[in-house]
């Protein structure tokens, strides 16, 4: 990998080829949609560009980030348009608002309440399609308003997601050797003069190779690989073990990114089984009969409950426990710690999550090619449900039954190795995060256990 990254074009081949690819996809998804949400739920698996997007390429993304940190970002399309809106743009600095990363917080909002659970653009060719070129036009258009990768660091809508999972990644980008970068003169990784370079440019990001702690606000664009003439930048393995997060420091615009993760995670995970689905849909399905709302409006209304509502009650209650009665020094730490000891799980539920989604997704891939736009497809499963041959998946689910125990059984182990490192102020504070991780847990494992 670190090869490849110092090859002077690898990086930028592989961010075209994804340019071309998300534009063929998007031209192939315009002017297919529907009104009927029965048929919508089997279209996004027929059509083929929404299957890739929403059924591999996110399920890829959340898998590449938990495993490898943030990998996806050096072959985004996004931070090939943005490198050329920056250097052709006005070059303004970044205010205090973009920096609070308040705006990432709030599109990943408007994306998973209003975008997915309310218009369904997940589910609909088209509305993805016009989701996908917003997206593209924005990240150009603030890339000529604003310097370097604004749109990278502060904007972009999975920012903290991959940010959060690139902390209990196995990589993480290093320096082989600290004494040389405190020698070097010419700090070519940092340099001004090399920020709007095309190939080795410096970090945009404004992160000192040397200096990095965490790596969640490194995008391993690989360019600094190519910027330092003293080979000294380096991708290298992550030793959980010896790895401290007792000082990582969280803002409130990540802390609330993160509640409404964990809401999320519970009921991707949860809904994939009636049970499960019928017990987690009470409370939105008793305001939705008291309130009489149509589909579309259940819908942003399920999604407040469940992704915003009950988890800050969560989460409020063991901060108050915390501050309190176990006089935890302030309300944001509080609120860190236990983020940080619940990720583990949060990030391998949703793991399995996208193992669940790109593995039930199989069967579909005998029809995509032949039908690309989905729609007789989807007609014809409609119509007689054992056209969809299923076999395949009661050979793989099986084993992912007993992946996902051992999965969510690895999770809790480092959420505990966590908590134990984290710095607390007392062992009553320690013990409620425990509790607060322990409850979490539950959740997914009673779950899956009888499922």
């Amino acid at each position: 990998m670190n090869n490849l990254f110092k090859k002077k074009f690898f990086l930028i081949l592989i961010q075209f080829f994804t340019l071309i690819s998300f534009l063929f996809l998007i031209y192939i998804s315009i002017g297919i949609t529907t009104k009927d949400p029965a048929f919508a739920k089997i279209l996004r698996n027929t059509n083929l560009a929404n299957l890739i997007v929403w059924s591999y390429w996110w399920p890829m993304i959340i898998a590449i980030s938990i495993l490898f940190g943030r990998f996806w970002c050096s072959i985004c399309p996004m931070e090939l348009v943005v490198f050329i809106g920056s250097k052709i743009g006005f070059k303004r600095k970044a205010n205090k608002f973009l920096k609070s990363h308040w705006l990432i917080t709030l599109f990943y909002f408007l994306i998973l309440i209003v975008g997915i659970h309310t218009f369904q653009i997940h589910r609909i060719p088209q509305l993805m399609a016009i989701y996908l070129i917003f997206l593209f036009i924005f990240a150009f258009v603030s890339s000529l308003i604003w310097e370097k990768r604004t749109f990278c660091t502060y904007i972009c809508p999975v920012g903290h997601l991959l940010g959060f999972y690139s902390l209990i990644s196995f990589k993480k980008l290093s320096v082989k050797d600290k004494n040389i970068c405190e020698n070097c003169k010419s700090k070519d990784c940092i340099n001004k003069e090399n920020y709007y370079k095309f190939n080795g440019r410096s970090c945009t990001s404004e992160i000192y190779p040397e200096k990095i702690k965490n790596g969640r606000n490194c995008i391993l664009c690989g360019q600094c690989h190519k910027s330092c003439k003293k080979d000294n930048i380096v991708i290298k393995n992550k030793n959980l073990s010896n790895y401290s997060f007792s000082n990582i420091k969280l803002k409130w615009s990540e802390i609330s990114f993160f509640i409404m993760l964990s809401g999320f995670v519970i009921y991707e995970v949860l809904t994939v089984w009636k049970p499960s689905k019928k017990i987690l849909m009470i409370i939105p399905n008793y305001l939705n009969n008291y309130l009489n709302l149509d589909k579309n409006l259940f819908g942003t209304l399920k999604a407040m409950v469940l992704f915003i509502i009950i988890p800050l009650i969560f989460y409020i209650i063991f901060v108050f426990l915390k501050k309190f009665v176990a006089k935890e020094e302030n309300w944001k730490k509080a609120f860190s710690q236990l983020v940080i000891a619940i990720l583990p799980i949060t990030a391998g539920m949703h793991l399995l999550k996208a193992i669940l989604k790109t593995t039930s997704r199989i069967p579909y891939w005998e029809f995509v090619f032949s039908d690309i736009e989905g729609v007789k497809t989807a007609g014809l499963i409609i119509e007689n449900q054992k056209f969809l041959n299923k076999e395949i998946l009661s050979t793989i689910f099986p084993y992912i039954n007993f992946f996902s125990i051992l999965l969510i059984i690895s999770s809790l182990f480092l959420s505990l190795i966590i908590v134990r490192k984290q710095k607390h102020k007392n062992k009553l504070s320690k013990i409620f995060t425990i509790i607060a991780v322990l409850i979490y847990f539950s959740v997914f494992f009673i779950s899956l256990i009888i499922w």
